[in-house]
């Protein structure tokens, strides 16, 4: 039977391999705001900032003009303003996969649509879209999303709600992108937050927290809110929002690369997939040499012998239970290319421990 083109890329961890991903800047804050919306037509208004010089002040309210700035203020690649009379976060999901394929992206100003942002993430991660999320919705339990549930002072002396410093949290995760983590980050447009009652047992139920240190407001670890691990496809280190960020990066490119270059223009043999697992393996070099991936580890593609050879099997050729790993490997299976690959993405530093002997 005739099926459409798929391309599936699943990131599994075993025991002792790290096999994760990340993302690229892209800051999308969702605003309760049709001011600069035209009279006829949609309400749905989309405009990018790279930074405040560019805001047109006059099409927003100026307390959506306060939450664009703050999210600017944390340097994101661009902040993707969508806005409409609207808290039904359905009104702006169209929205938002017509502009851009991936991102951060936060609902600000309203509890309302919390819930369905989390929902919509949950959704598009199982589809394996890269799609993420920062908002208030507890219980999400999903890499793709971060739980953010506590109130603090601006610099002025004034309560910021969990749910009016989504747009600066947004600014934040988007910023740090592949870079760097976001565990120890400076929220430096806060002079004191309110404190968990417990911060451990709170990371360990997959929330955000920030913590009151000597030198202002940190971010107490860069974790999301996955919570339910099965040791394969949700795993510990899937908790980070780093290793995400960089498995979103690895997955996405991989993807478009093979979308754009080779789906439908190069024919199915051996030598082919070989000239695609090679601009992979490339790739994965140019990762680590930018310390994406770990430059000590493999960080290999290859032609994954044992499920094509599966392949074979399933089509009655039960030879192909006999056929040397060359031969499989030569024996490309009708319109799929079977890839599987070995990589170590590295993390930042956080934990120390420091022992001193004293003679």
């Amino acid at each position: 039977m005739a099926t459409k083109p798929t391309i599936t890329i699943t990131f599994k961890q075993l025991a002792t391999t790290l096999i994760q991903r990340s993302e690229r800047g892209t800051a999308i804050l969702l605003l309760n705001d049709a001011t600069g919306a035209p009279e006829s037509g949609t309400n749905i208004i989309t405009r990018v900032y790279k930074t405040v010089a560019d805001i047109e002040e006059s099409l927003y309210t100026e307390d959506s003009l306060s939450q664009i700035k703050k999210c600017l203020s944390y340097t994101p690649f661009e902040v993707v303003v969508i806005s409409g009379n609207s808290t039904q976060f359905s009104d702006f999901a169209k929205a938002i996969m017509t502009v851009r394929r991936t991102g951060w992206i936060a609902f600000a100003g309203s509890e309302t649509p919390q819930a369905d942002l989390a929902s919509w993430i949950k959704s598009m991660d199982k589809q394996g879209y890269t799609y993420k999320a920062v908002g208030t919705q507890k219980g999400a339990d999903c890499k793709q999303y971060v739980y953010f549930n506590q109130s603090a002072a601006d610099n002025n002396g004034n309560e910021v709600t969990a749910i009016n410093y989504l747009p600066s949290l947004l600014g934040i995760l988007a910023g740090c992108n592949i870079t760097r983590g976001c565990t120890n980050f400076l929220c430096t447009d806060l002079s004191g937050v309110t404190e968990v009652d417990d911060i451990d047992a709170a990371i360990s139920s997959g929330q955000l927290v920030l913590t009151n240190d000597v030198n202002g407001v940190r971010i107490v670890a860069g974790i999301n809110s996955l919570i339910t691990l099965n040791g394969n496809t949700a795993t510990e280190d899937m908790q980070y929002i780093e290793t995400v960020e960089a498995m979103n990066l690895i997955m996405d490119d991989i993807r478009d690369e093979f979308k754009n270059t080779y789906q439908g223009s190069f024919k199915n043999k051996y030598m082919n997939q070989m000239l695609f697992i090679g601009a992979v393996n490339e790739y994965f070099s140019n990762l680590a040499r930018e310390d994406v991936l770990d430059s000590e580890f493999a960080n290999k593609a290859e032609i994954d012998v044992e499920l094509q050879r599966s392949a074979w099997i399933g089509t009655g050729k039960s030879e192909a239970q006999d056929w040397s790993d060359d031969k499989v490997k030569a024996m490309a299976f009708k319109r799929s290319v079977f890839v599987a690959c070995n990589i170590k993405i590295l993390n930042c530093m956080e934990n120390l421990k420091f022992t001193v002997t004293m003679e």
